[in-house]
């Protein structure tokens, strides 16, 4: 890219539009990738993260969806919620839902997080696994739930997540 002849505060722009287009890196150093961008490309042994919104209290969840990534691809290492704000009022805050991986050999993986707002993807009582496969049409179906293919809002939905490693 080519700098010259333009203007100190175009060059902040450009620059500004570069780092938005880039995925940010956790303070482990993984890099960190939210709902806007699903098609990712990683190196052999690189940590990267899913990162959602979620307030679990308010029963929005997001869970690693079936069928699961190719673990000779990629590893799976958990889940984890960060929660902030809410001053102790139960739901108030905004909360994080993590999904860690580590890249193991080059190839294509494919990555199925469900989006679960308000609890509609299980009952009350269960320990928070999605709802197994159902038929929405009368014919048997994977999942009664779309793909999504922008942000999340207040249905259940697949995000699909296409890792490519290098």
């Amino acid at each position: 890219m080519s700098w010259s002849g333009t203007t100190p505060a175009g060059a902040v722009a450009a620059t500004a539009a570069l780092l938005a287009l880039t995925a940010c890196a956790s303070p482990s150093g993984a890099h960190e990738y939210g709902t806007a961008r699903r098609a990712l490309a990683v190196h052999t042994g690189d940590r990267f993260i899913l990162k959602v919104p979620a307030n679990p209290e308010l029963g929005q969840n997001w869970y690693l969806a079936e069928p699961k990534p190719d673990p000779r691809l990629l590893k799976y290492r958990g889940k984890r919620t960060e929660e902030e704000g809410g001053g102790g009022l139960i739901g108030a805050g905004d909360g994080t839902q993590y999904f860690d991986f580590t890249a193991r050999a080059q190839g294509t993986a494919t990555v199925r997080l469900l989006h679960c707002p308000m609890a509609r993807c299980h009952s009350g009582t269960d320990p928070g696994e999605p709802l197994p496969s159902a038929s929405v049409t009368g014919t048997a179906s994977v999942s009664p739930f779309p793909t999504a293919t922008g942000t999340p809002d207040d249905r259940p939905a697949f995000f699909v997540y296409r890792v490519t490693i290098h």
